[in-house]
C-alpha cells in the first residue's frame, strides 16, 4: 500500500497590481500604435527621425508599460523574498 504524503504548498500569489497597470498601459499603447500606423494621416505632422511624433508617443507608452510590468514583478519578488521560507513542520517529516 502506498501512502501519499501531502507536500506543503504555498498558495499562488496574485499578479502584482503595478504589473497589471503596466499590462493595461501596454495594451493601450499597442492599440494607439495600431491606430497611428493604419488609420491616421500624418501629412502635416512634425517628424522625428523620419517618423511622426504621435507614432513615437505610442511606442513610448508601450515601453513605459513594459517597465511598469518589470518593476511590479521585481518589487513583488523582493517583498516575498523577505519572508521566511515555509519548509513545513516536524509533523510532516518522514520517520
Amino acid at each position: 500500500m502506498t501512502d501519499s504524503i501531502p507536500l506543503a504548498q504555498t498558495p499562488p500569489r496574485p499578479f502584482p497590481r503595478l504589473a497589471r497597470l503596466g499590462l493595461v498601459a501596454m495594451a493601450f499603447g499597442l492599440l494607439l500604435d495600431l491606430v497611428e500606423h493604419d488609420l491616421v494621416s500624418h501629412v502635416s505632422e512634425a517628424t522625428i527621425a523620419g517618423f511622426p511624433v504621435s507614432e513615437h508617443l505610442a511606442h513610448v507608452i508601450v515601453v513605459v508599460g513594459m517597465v511598469l510590468v518589470l518593476v511590479g514583478i521585481v518589487r513583488d519578488g523582493i517583498r516575498s523574498g523577505h519572508r521566511p521560507p515555509n519548509h513545513g513542520s516536524l509533523h510532516d517529516a518522514v520517520r
